[in-house]
């Protein structure tokens, strides 16, 4: 049956994947950005900091869901976001991240089949689903927030 199935790397391994990094840490990526700067929309930019952040957490929401045996909600990928919204998402997106990463560490959850193969398609475990839907899709867009902030001269050492 393991051929079957796509695993994600060993706990240890994926704490340190999904882990804050010194370069940056989701909260250091939110932090000390008004309202008006998370919803500023650059342009040729396509997205504002605060909707990528709402991107992030409906994305994080689901995988959670699917992680704890929920049928994930249906969200909206890309929602508008207010200045006076900022505050209230970065916080649950903190919040939806940390408890996302606490499964990182416990290999029974990790094992638990979320997807079971079809014909021609491997099968995926939570581990898979939290190094590739999550890992990776999490380095992409940290990556546009940071150049969004450095744009903004919001991101520490930006001249």
């Amino acid at each position: 049956m393991h051929g079957d199935l796509l695993f994600g790397p060993p706990p240890d391994t994926l704490q340190r994947l999904l882990a804050p990094t010194e370069f940056a840490p989701l909260k250091r990526l939110l932090g000390g950005l008004s309202g008006e700067q998370a919803t500023a929309h650059l342009p040729g930019a396509p997205h504002s900091i605060a909707e990528i952040a709402a991107h992030l957490l409906g994305n994080l929401r689901f995988n959670l869901d699917l992680i704890e045996g929920r049928a994930p909600e249906t969200r909206a990928d890309w929602p508008g976001v207010s200045a006076a919204q900022w505050p209230e998402l970065a916080q649950a997106l903190l919040d939806v991240d940390e408890k996302l990463r606490g499964y990182a560490s416990r290999p029974e959850v990790l094992e638990r089949v979320i997807f079971p193969a079809t014909a021609g398609e491997p099968g995926w475990t939570a581990g898979y689903k939290l190094a590739v839907n999550v890992g990776l899709h999490n380095a992409y867009h940290f990556g546009q927030i940071v150049t969004l902030r450095q744009l903004l001269g919001a991101w520490p050492g930006t001249p």
